[in-house]
């Protein structure tokens, strides 16, 4: 069986792709090096589609996270996957890479089918269009860092978090189809020990991801056996998430407060 990992061209992402090539013969990585036209257009679409207002409080959250919250996190992604790293044999060798700009694009689409995967793992944000997700005869697999259908959409530990939904702060594997993570889920488990006081959304994201690559691994295993592997969703609520704002981060921030009085009594906010 043929397999391909696909990701954006971001260094967490080579870590999460290179522990599971080390598992896992895969034919070799795809990395998507550009997703979006612009960041203008972008979020002019997302004016049209959601207001001012709504994108406006999404925007200033991101600043805030920039600001306040990423070289924290980023120390402690460094350090958390300098620990992936160590896990990994030490004669691994990295598959062929083969880099693109837009997953959707002809370019893609030449390439997949020159490629002529039996299956590929995903790890991207955009929607797949019918051409492109059609291509590998076992699907297109994402792996998102969320439990679905719950959780389906963006910054899925975000939500859980807020929710007070904590054993959801996980990851899915489901074959893509035309919705937005409504496809069949072939394994899917919780983050092991999550700590929503100590580890922002961005990284519990992270860990959700890296907690669930032996099952992913196990998953392409039973797909190589012929097996069929399938998680049941029946009468399970269905939820899409989208970008959290700032008006969502201050509900957030008093789930956390909330959180640390019960583990530790009444005291200084969050």
């Amino acid at each position: 069986m043929k397999a391909y990992f696909l990701f954006h061209d971001k260094w967490t992402e080579y870590v999460k792709a290179d522990w599971a090539a080390s598992r896992f013969p895969f034919a070799g990585f795809v990395v998507i090096e550009k997703t979006r036209a612009g960041l203008v257009p972008f979020l002019r679409r997302r004016m049209r589609r959601l207001g001012i207002r709504k994108v406006a409080d999404e925007i200033l959250l991101r600043l805030y996270y920039v600001l306040f919250q990423s070289r924290r996190d980023g120390r402690m992604l460094r350090q958390f996957m300098a620990g992936v790293q160590r896990d990994m044999p030490a004669g691994y060798r990295r598959p062929p890479v083969h880099r693109i700009h837009d997953i959707n694009s002809d370019e893609a689409a030449a390439l997949l089918t020159s490629l002529a995967p039996d299956v590929c793992v995903l790890m991207v944000i955009p929607i797949l269009k019918e051409r492109i997700l059609s291509i590998p005869p076992l699907g297109m697999l994402v792996f998102h860092p969320g439990v679905t259908p719950e959780y389906r959409g963006a910054y899925s530990p975000f939500w859980a978090v807020l929710n007070r939904d904590f054993s959801r702060i996980g990851w899915s594997l489901l074959r893509i189809d035309a919705g937005i993570d409504t496809g069949v889920v072939l394994a899917q488990g919780g983050a092991r020990n999550p700590n929503p006081l100590t580890q922002s959304h961005v990284f519990l994201a992270h860990k959700a991801h890296v907690d669930g690559l032996p099952a992913v691994v196990e998953m392409l295993r039973k797909l190589q056996a012929g097996e069929q592997p399938r998680v049941s969703t029946d009468g399970r609520q269905s939820h899409n998430y989208t970008h959290p704002g700032w008006t969502d981060y201050l509900k957030y921030r008093k789930v956390l407060k909330q959180l640390r009085r019960e583990r530790t009594g009444p005291g200084p906010g969050v």
